[in-house]
């Protein structure tokens, strides 16, 4: 708003529209801000026509600078009024046709308002100046109504300047014509900079742009050529642009195969190579996501950190998280955003693979990969095959057992609590060994356990099912391990253990006793035992309850029932009920009055007078004090102690148990924890003080903590305990496309799992490169898992099967993975075909197919011809198996004569070479020793003529194709040797060149239109048979000549078949001019001189 009031209405601009042409009054725009001096140095702010904006055109804002060099205007908007303006009067008789300097040109130059920097310095120069510019403009005026018809100035800008600008912009219309505002604007002052340096823009400008970077051969193509009289010339030039227009379709051709290739063959996470590379310079420490400084990028689908991919992701069927399914299908390519199997390499890096582990892995002693640890390995293997092989057969087979026999028989540093820790697996899961059908009610069959141990409820029957077993089968395991160190101690020191008479349970204990007593460390001294009938009678009770021998207990106190009663009357009736009840547990009413006895007992005895094991027999029988689970007065180990946590667990419904009664599973598991924490963490226990832990975690039930923390110390002995547990059920496994490479995690409800299929192809990696079929039956047991409810199931079948495909695609061992075929053309099948009933695939056939063809592709994509059609024959994909056979014989052919031949990579063997003596005659195909491709190609082409079902699976051109690069490939062989003849009647028969036109321009005009026509395998051979033809001639000839001779005179016959010789070279030179731009480097230089020989011309 102006300072004097209101504001006037908008006026048109003075400098309107000199010529006429009715001016455009922009519409009044206010200023950015109320100062009246802000438009003042702020020219670009306004949005008001330009002085020139009429001319011809409509009204377009000033946005900036001026075009006429460093002179600015300060326009101001026409509602806005200078501080020291006069105000403006509006000429209605000039409405049509406005002057720029008023109504009339008598009026001074005071009268009227000035719009910019020109107005103001006319206002200072006076009315000399005004008057001598009026006359100028009349002039103008005059000059312009004239030529305003020819004349175009609707690009010429306002008049809103000085003389000395009005001069410097006429010379650059006069010099360079109009230009436009927008043009000029922006860039005038880089003009200035550039002149001021001695660069001409417009000449810089000019050269630029005879200069297009971007220009390629193609555009070079598209020139016509000019008519030249001189037809040389002008063949020349067409011979030049066809060339030209060749090179420019090969370099094409070349940039979309290599676009193709690199987006078939290179997969790059390039989030994951961002984060290494920070990783590797210390920019984020191992493991964090994050990027330096707190630095953040949105991981958007298809976008990295290095910009965005040019791979299209051909084929993808991603699955959102939790579909079962991995990112892609199987059957394309590789859909895991990491391998399953692990990159190839020697020696073992299992530990540091998963991250968790890798942290505890860097406080722990290298595992030494001696010899002993190999053939450790070996054995474990032997028995994983055995383990599949029953389940072919669906027989029981005990893993446990024998998985532990492994462990005893290896020698090395593996502690003894490994073999205790299979052996309490056994009494977990009650596997017998005696028993091998299924049909035995004994028989313990796969994945028995899973829906108990896998059900997440705390009090229905399968989860208080599986803890008590839990609980039994490890108190049990602690029994049978303490009665077999009893039986040992006893054979070790006979003379002390006195043992004699019949080696019944209760004798031996009583010799146990002796031994201990011996020894002084039956009891702390001062402490008195009470003897009955010269037995230490509590002490025999304890240790037979000790040993498991609950029975055997009680019928020892019920034979000595009134000596019992008269020590205490109650316990023979409570260690009856005791050893009577299958869950080892007393009615209410007698554990209440155990109890109290017990408090009292302890509490009022006087310290040494009462018998320490007295006490541990009431505690055992009556769980009494549950608040201290120890007894001090005996000594004790690991084992002991932990006894006692299993003899006094029980599992009961918690809703219904009284709270200071309630002791169990879970109970025990917190206190193996806590001892964990407390005595066993990273680094602090000893060589082989880790199987103490283990041992622990595996009597408590937590398989998963015991595998994870067992791994770090001996991965091979943790994978095979997944196995085992695995097989039975006993194992929680994550799901590979929703966890990250750790070992051990934890789902949403806290219960640890365990990533098994990433530990059984990372254990893969000793050794398939070296056994492969070792590392089918290890990942086929991925399948294991399949039978588990919802999509975690399909997904564990999924990565099983992705695991046997990066196999096959790694190890190259096609032959023994995927079968092989005989001499008669049928299959033998390989190690994942016999496997397939275990490693559950609904379409069986479907899945070999698509891995086979998938696995021929890549081997025919790497060169590895006979890979590929074994690959494509076990496929019954039989045409690409002449197709990819056509190629390797065009490839060969065309190598030259004096040039090395060309060498096929033979096929792996089906069976390593000391044993293949033992396979029977004609039992494969001879591939693993086929070199050339010409013995691959009459191999394949017999197989397939001898079979009907082969032949017409295969398309005729790709046959006739193959018989035609054959007889070929033997032409070539005969120039090769000198049979110049039969060279020429192998090339003569093959109708490819007119070696039988007989100079007919028709005839050989038609062979060169059907070279077009033919497949590019035999078509590139065009020239290097040119030139085999022309040396057959030239040779066959120079034969004819000098053995003519004979009796001074040369026979008719001679004569006449060098002149056909000579014909059939004119006719191959006519040919050969005709398919010029087809033949190779080299070809027409080489016919031409063969054609000399001749004699040609």
């Amino acid at each position: 708003m102006s300072l004097f009031g209101t504001d006037p209405k908008p006026v048109a601009s003075l400098l309107a529209n000199p010529w006429g042409t009715p001016a455009s009054t922009a519409q009044s725009q206010p200023g950015q801000t109320a100062s009246v001096f802000a438009n003042l140095n702020n020219p670009q702010q306004q949005s008001q026509a330009t002085p020139l904006s009429g001319l011809g055109a409509s009204s377009k804002p000033a946005t900036s600078s001026n075009p006429f060099g460093n002179i600015q205007p300060q326009p101001q908007p026409t509602n806005t009024r200078q501080l020291f303006s006069v105000p403006q009067k509006q000429n209605q008789t000039q409405a049509n046709q406005p002057s720029i300097f008023g109504p009339k040109p008598e009026a001074g130059p005071n009268t009227q308002n000035s719009q910019g920097d020109g107005q103001s310095r006319q206002n200072t120069e006076g009315g000399q100046q005004a008057t001598y510019f009026t006359s100028l403009l009349e002039k103008n005026k005059k000059r312009q109504r004239g030529a305003q018809e020819e004349s175009n100035l609707g690009d010429v800008p306002s008049l809103q300047l000085g003389f000395g600008d009005l001069r410097k912009r006429i010379r650059e219309l006069a010099g360079g014509g109009v230009q436009s505002q927008e043009k000029r604007g922006a860039d005038s002052k880089a003009h200035y900079l550039l002149a001021a340096s001695g660069v001409n823009p417009g000449t810089t400008v000019r050269d630029l742009d005879n200069f297009n970077v971007h220009s390629s051969a193609a555009a070079a193509i598209q020139t016509p050529v000019g008519w030249d009289p001189d037809s040389h010339r002008y063949v020349e030039q067409l011979q030049q642009q066809s060339t030209l227009k060749m090179i420019a379709e090969g370099i094409s051709r070349t940039q979309c195969n290599f676009d193709a290739y690199v987006e078939e063959n290179i997969d790059i996470n390039w989030e994951a190579q961002r984060k290494k590379i920070y990783e590797h310079f210390g920019l984020t420490p191992k493991g964090d996501d994050g990027l330096p400084g707190g630095i953040s990028y949105p991981n958007l689908r298809g976008r990295g950190s290095f910009g965005r991919s040019g791979r299209g992701g051909r084929g993808s069927t991603a699955n959102p998280p939790g579909q079962g399914t991995p990112n892609r299908s199987i059957f394309g390519r590789s859909g895991m955003q990491k391998s399953v199997i692990g990159t190839p390499g020697t020696g073992s890096g299992n530990p540091p693979i998963f991250i968790d582990v890798a942290e505890k892995a860097s406080q722990i002693p290298l595992q030494k990969n001696d010899r002993h640890f190999r053939e450790k390995q070996e054995k474990f293997a032997e028995k994983v095959q055995q383990l599949n092989a029953a389940r072919l057969q669906e027989h029981v087979y005990p893993v446990l057992h024998e998985f532990a026999y492994v462990e005893g028989q290896s020698a090395g540093e593996s502690p003894s609590q490994l073999i205790d820790a299979y052996k309490a697996l056994i009494e977990i899961v009650h596997e017998n060994p005696n028993v091998t059908s299924l049909t035995d009610p004994r028989a313990i069959k796969q994945r028995q356990w899973a829906n108990e141990y896998l059900d997440e409820s705390l009090n229905t029957a399968a989860a208080l099912k599986i803890r008590t077993t839990i609980i039994n089968g490890s108190r049990k395991a602690l029994e049978k391990q303490f009665y077999q160190g009893l039986e040992s101690l006893v054979v070790r020191n006979p003379r002390e253990a006195s043992l004699g008479g019949v080696p019944t349970v209760i004798n031996k204990v009583r010799a146990y006793i002796r031994i201990r007593n011996a020894r002084k460390d039956l009891a702390p001294d001062g402490v008195e035992l009470q003897i009955l009938n010269d037995d230490y009678c509590w002490a025999l009770v304890f240790f037979l309850l000790r040993s498991g021998f609950v029975k055997e207990a009680a019928e020892y106190v019920t034979g000595n029932a009134n000596a019992f009663r008269a020590i205490d009357p109650n316990f023979v009736t409570w260690i009856t009920t005791f050893a009577s009840n299958a869950n080892r547990r007393l009615p209410r009413g007698q554990h209440a009055q155990i109890n109290t006895d017990y408090q009292r007992r302890v509490r009022v005895a006087p310290e040494g007078s009462l018998d320490p094991y007295r006490a541990a027999c009431i505690k055992v029988i009556g769980r009494c004090e549950l608040s201290k689970r120890s007894i001090d007065s005996i000594s004790q180990g690991v084992e002991d102690w932990i006894w006692l946590q299993f003899s006094l667990a029980r599992e009961v419904n918690r809703a219904e148990e009284v709270a200071n009664e309630v002791y169990g599973l879970a109970e025990v598991q917190e206190t193996i924890k806590e001892i964990g924490e407390r005595h066993f963490s990273k680094g602090s226990e000893g060589p082989g003080g880790y199987g103490t832990y283990f041992f622990l975690q595996i009597l408590g039930g937590l398989f998963e903590n015991a595998v994870a923390y067992l791994y770090a110390h001996s991965y091979v002995a943790a994978v095979h305990f997944a196995i085992a547990l695995d097989f039975y059920g006993l194992l929680r496994v994550s799901d590979f496309s929703l966890t990250e490479p750790e070992l051990l995690t934890y789902d949403t409800k806290e219960h640890p799992q365990i990533s098994f299929g990433r530990m059984m192809g990372y254990y893969t990696r000793d050794f398939r490169a070296s056994n492969v079929v070792a590392a089918v039956d290890y990942l086929a047991l991925i399948c294991l898992n399949a039978d588990l409810l919802g999509d975690i199931g399909k997904s564990q079948a999924s990565l099983c099967h992705e695991a046997l495909r990066e196999l096959v695609l790694e190890t190259r061992e096609f032959a023994q993975l995927l079968g092989d075929i005989r001499s008669d053309g049928t299959r033998i099948k390989g190690a994942i075909e016999q496997r397939l009933k275990i490693i559950g695939i609904a379409d069986q056939e479907a899945f070999l197919r698509t891995v086979t063809l998938q696995a021929a592709s890549v081997a025919d994509d790497n060169g590895r011809t006979t890979d590929a059609v074994l690959l494509y024959h076990l496929a019954e994909d039989y045409d690409n198996v002449i197709i990819i056979i056509n190629r390797a014989l065009s490839d060969s052919i065309v190598i030259d004569i004096d040039q090395e031949a060309l060498r096929l990579q033979p096929l792996k063997p089906r069976a390593p070479p000391q044993h293949q003596q033992q396979l029977p005659d004609g039992s494969s195909l001879s591939l693993t020793t086929v070199d050339n491709p010409s013995d691959l190609a009459r191999n394949m082409i017999s197989l397939y003529n001898s079979n009907a079902l082969y032949y017409q699976r295969i398309r005729s051109a790709n046959r006739d194709s193959c018989g035609v690069l054959l007889r070929i490939s033997e032409a070539k062989a005969k120039v090769a040797v000198g049979s110049w003849a039969e060279a020429l009647d192998i090339i003569s028969s093959l109708s490819l060149l007119p070696l039988n036109a007989n100079s007919s321009i028709p005839v050989i005009r038609s062979h060169a239109q059907t070279l077009t026509s033919l497949p590019s395998t035999i078509s590139r051979l065009i020239g290097p048979l040119l030139l085999w033809t022309m040396t057959c001639i030239s040779r066959q000839r120079e034969l004819l000549s000098g053995d003519g001779g004979q009796g001074g005179f040369e026979s008719d016959t001679r004569r006449a078949m060098r002149e056909e010789l000579v014909g059939k070279a004119k006719d191959l030179m006519v040919f050969a001019g005709l398919v010029k731009l087809r033949l190779g480097k080299g070809v027409w230089d080489g016919i031409v001189g063969g054609a000399g020989d001749v004699g040609v011309y």
